[in-house]
């Protein structure tokens, strides 16, 4: 099947112009790969997840982006700060490398930009359909924005990526695995906003992520964007927004009750941005990886987001996608790579899965704990260091935790 030409043909077609797939489109066209970004909407555009961790911050470092997140004043961030339930207690780990907090309109554009600088390939449209020759991927077809009524297109590839993120095109297409949900977290929905002069702490450390809890599956963020202006979300269950009846008492209730130190922060400040609501459902996806095809990020594997993990391991999912892909492209072995691939995202995406497990068990130990003989580990992990072939013994302890939990 050779239906190909010089136009609709790349090496690589990348679904998705978020974080993760920006980054593996910027690697891959900086090693001169021909590689085309199909994105749906347009940037900038509003998206929630606004922290990133300390292994994000190396990735944008790598590409000199350093100094345009400084120019856009991306408020530094040097870690992260739990309150706990009644304010009664708290503790501070820091990332171990700064890193910032971001306004996702700005970042992810930034993100584009830096990819068709470095010579990606760019196209606005909507995957409908992926192209396949017997059970090999071999391209998509797309139907362009900038009209309507325009027909759709077949563009071919090499290799195809899915980094749409919760829209997870290649496993509602049928191509990677089912979206299966996690019983432990999939009743859970997110209240949001934006608020003008909430009170920060003094200094430096008024730029940090706090993160306050009260209970299992109730907790809020408060994450600076700018020098006046905070992101402020609540996380429930989803049966308290729908006894709440609409979004703003669902908001309004948890400002109120989540954590006495929140309320404080926000009584009587100005709401600057609408309320919005997303389901946090937890979810994995597997397989994950095949014949011409792979995902990346929340296209493969969703976790309670309450330590920011997101975009910084969509990120690093990218970069070793890129690593596999160049490989594969260069010995013609399109399975070693691969299966690296998948043992490195299997490694990350369940040690941070086990460090949110384990903090929700166990919130007071992890405190104590985070301050003990083992910070620099507990450092290590909340800032995205998760890939390591060998467990931290942190890690390791907090495994042995959860498993004796789960057989009681």
């Amino acid at each position: 099947m050779n239906t190909t030409n010089a136009t609709n043909h790349y090496d690589v077609i990348v679904i998705g112009g978020g974080p993760g797939g920006s980054t593996l489109a910027a690697y891959l066209a900086q090693a001169g790969v021909r590689v085309l970004i199909i994105e749906k909407e347009a940037f900038p555009r509003y998206h929630i997840g606004e922290s990133l961790t300390g292994m994000a911050a190396g990735i944008l470092h790598e590409f000199g982006l350093g100094p345009t997140m400084d120019e856009l004043h991306f408020p530094p961030k040097s870690g992260v700060k739990v309150i706990g339930q009644e304010a009664k207690s708290e503790f501070f780990v820091p990332v171990l490398q700064p890193t910032w907090q971001v306004r996702r309109d700005q970042f992810d554009d930034v993100l584009l930009k830096n990819a068709l600088t470095m010579s990606a390939h760019y196209r606005r449209g909507t995957v409908k359909e992926i192209l396949r020759d017997g059970d090999k991927v071999i391209g998509v077809c797309y139907l362009p924005a900038d009209s309507p009524q325009a027909a759709m297109q077949e563009l071919y590839a090499e290799y195809v990526v899915d980094a749409s993120g919760r829209a997870n095109v290649l496993a509602r297409q049928g191509i990677a695995g089912e979206v299966v949900y996690d019983d432990q977290y999939s009743r859970q929905v997110a209240v949001f906003t934006q608020f003008k002069d909430a009170l920060r702490d003094p200094g430096d450390m008024g730029n940090n992520t706090f993160l306050f809890y009260s209970e299992l599956h109730h907790w809020a963020w408060f994450i600076p964007l700018s020098p006046d202006v905070t992101s402020v979300g609540v996380v429930m269950p989803a049966h308290r927004l729908k006894a709440a009846g609409s979004a703003s008492a669902a908001l309004a209730w948890g400002l109120e009750n989540i954590n006495p130190d929140l309320r404080r922060r926000v009584a009587g400040r100005e709401r600057v941005e609408e309320i919005r609501t997303i389901t946090n459902y937890s979810y994995k996806v597997d397989p994950f990886v095949g014949n011409g095809w792979l995902c990346i990020g929340d296209a493969h594997r969703f976790i309670d987001p309450i330590f920011s993990f997101g975009a910084s391991l969509a990120m690093l999912e990218a970069k070793a996608a890129s690593r596999a892909i160049l490989t594969a492209l260069a010995t013609g072995d399109w399975t070693a790579p691969f299966a690296e691939y998948i043992a490195l995202c299997n490694r990350g995406q369940s040690a941070a899965y086990d460090v949110i497990r384990y903090f929700w068990k166990y919130p007071v130990f992890f405190g104590y704990q985070s301050r003990g003989k083992q910070r620099k580990e507990f450092m290590r992990l909340l800032s995205s260091d998760v890939h390591d072939e060998q467990e931290l013994p942190a890690l390791q302890m907090m495994r042995r935790t959860l498993q004796k939990f789960d057989q009681q």
